[in-house]
């Protein structure tokens, strides 16, 4: 795919100043993804499925939902990284404490069975805290491509939607447990932990770009990957929402691939890796959210992605589901790193660099 270049002219005069909006009803798509099964009147028909979503309140466009609409020249506001790092730290730091406090308790550590029930669980409820508060931000800034519905979980495959949440929030603590934990050892981070959590990132990214950009170039790998895509307006829900050839790449290949990647070159250990991953999948989630406002990973707050043009925000996966379907652009979903230097960039259209007002910024709910 040729390159397309996504700098944009500097406007003359500044973002209009903030609009106050009224709120508009929001309910999601009913094309290949109708999502009804969360109306009343169908309350009958639901399954397990159903009344766990409905109860840990996971559904992105519940009954009665509603957000706001803007035109595509209202200014843009930005996230603020310091509210990503302090949700980050104080979720996993009190993870960290409790395990800490135990072994100084003991004088022993836990097995490998609980540690990997105790992580699961914190990763599993980290991102259904996720998920909620994503929903917040959207309720208060819009959404991309604010004229059309977005995509709830599908009437056809609820089961599949949370099988794919479990299997992210305890399946990558199990790969990390096996592979890395060890009980004699103290609970501790590592001092590398400033260039660990970006270069964590990218491995992730890089693995995730070839295996990405692979399903769609070939046919043989395209039809795990299509199901994916019939998500054109994707919700932070739909992030695993796949076949499950795919969902096992996902889930546990990339995360292993990426972790000896970086035991390359810098000591990894099991705390590390567990924060390094809560880092990922915040972006994970957010790429996969629509919601309009712009700001990149908070992983990458000490390289300068934004100026060499590599950074990510919500608009690249978007666009990617949006504007792709088995040709595409946009592989990445850390950053634009791959995608820049591989010449499959995607150029923004809503969240232009005259429109972006860093001095709104959005902060992300805490709970």
């Amino acid at each position: 795919m040729t390159e397309v270049q996504t700098t944009t002219t500097t406007a003359t005069a500044p973002p209009k100043g903030k609009k106050t909006l009224q709120p508009q009803p929001f309910r999601p798509s009913q094309g290949p993804l109708k999502s009804t099964w969360h109306q009343s009147e169908n309350k009958k028909n639901w399954g397990l499925a159903h009344w766990l979503i409905h109860l840990f309140d996971i559904d992105p466009i519940p009954a009665g939902s509603t957000t706001v609409i803007h035109d595509k020249d209202d200014p843009i506001p930005v996230f603020n990284n310091f509210s990503g790092h302090l949700y980050i730290w104080m979720r996993f730091g009190a993870a960290l404490a409790i395990q800490w406090a135990y072994t100084q308790y003991t004088g022993h550590n836990w097995g490998y069975i609980v540690n990997l029930i105790y992580w699961g669980t914190y990763t599993a409820m980290y991102g259904l805290n996720i998920l909620h508060s994503i929903r917040r931000v959207g309720e208060s800034t819009g959404y991309l491509q604010p004229h059309k519905n977005r995509d709830g979980i599908p009437d056809h495959r609820v089961n599949e939607v949370l099988t794919s949440l479990l299997m992210t929030g305890f399946f990558r603590p199990i790969a990390a447990t096996l592979l890395i934990y060890d009980p004699t050892k103290p609970v501790t981070l590592s001092p590398w932990l400033p260039v660990l959590i970006p270069a964590f990132s990218i491995a992730v990214d890089f693995w995730f770009y070839w295996y990405h950009r692979a399903m769609h170039e070939y046919d043989s790998l395209w039809k795990f990957h299509r199901t994916h895509h019939t998500a054109k307006l994707p919700t932070s829900v739909l992030s695993l929402y796949a076949d499950t050839v795919q969902e096992w790449g996902d889930v546990l290949v990339i995360p292993v691939l990426a972790y000896f990647t970086v035991r390359l070159a810098l000591p990894m250990g099991f705390y590390d890796w567990m924060l390094c991953w809560t880092y990922v999948e915040m972006i994970e989630l957010l790429g996969h959210s629509g919601v309009r406002v712009a700001g990149t990973s908070p992983a990458f707050d000490l390289i300068p992605l934004a100026k060499l043009d590599m950074d990510i925000i919500v608009e690249d996966h978007d666009l990617h589901h949006s504007n792709g379907w088995k040709t595409s652009g946009n592989y990445g979903k850390q950053s634009r790193i791959f995608d820049k230097l591989f010449g499959t960039v995607m150029p923004r259209k809503e969240m232009q660099a005259h429109l972006i007002d860093s001095s709104d910024k959005i902060w992300f709910p805490q709970w």
